[in-house]
């Protein structure tokens, strides 16, 4: 079950959404410039397997990581359960100098759908996220380019 993280790149990078769905097997990354403080800074955005079976092939594309991005989707309750075995999981494999710093963020994706169809409620989503050191938490949408 996706939760559009190759979709959401996509759009960030080419303002692109396709329809099309095809699972990411190992990892692929895109690169964007940015203006950060009047400076331009290359991004290497990397999109990694989402789906188990493809999950250890992920893990040496963590390491030198300078932040994680975690994604699910806002209608399946399962998807954010994960949250924590990722976060674990990234953090076993990156093996970052401070992890208890360690910038993360969190993105509920695919709120274009129908409201009666969500599954994660956004105080939900919030808490988890207060409750792991403040996690910036954000709503979005691929499909419709929402933030």
């Amino acid at each position: 079950h996706s939760v559009g993280k190759t979709s959401l790149m996509n759009q960030y990078v080419n303002k692109k959404f396709s329809n099309q769905y095809k699972a990411t097997i190992g990892a692929d990354f895109l690169t964007k410039e940015v203006m950060v403080d009047d400076r331009l800074v290359t991004m290497q955005i990397w999109d990694t397997a989402g789906q188990e079976r493809f999950q250890s092939l992920g893990v040496a594309f963590y390491r030198g990581a300078d932040c994680c991005v975690l994604v699910y989707d806002v209608n399946n309750g399962r998807s954010f359960e994960t949250l924590d075995s990722w976060r674990d999981e990234f953090l076993i494999q990156a093996s970052p100098r401070d992890s208890e710093n360690f910038p993360f963020v969190v993105l509920g994706n695919k709120i274009d759908m129908e409201e009666s169809k969500r599954a994660v409620s956004q105080k939900r989503a919030m808490t988890w996220c207060q409750s792991k050191g403040n996690i910036p938490y954000f709503e979005t949408s691929a499909k419709e380019a929402i933030n």
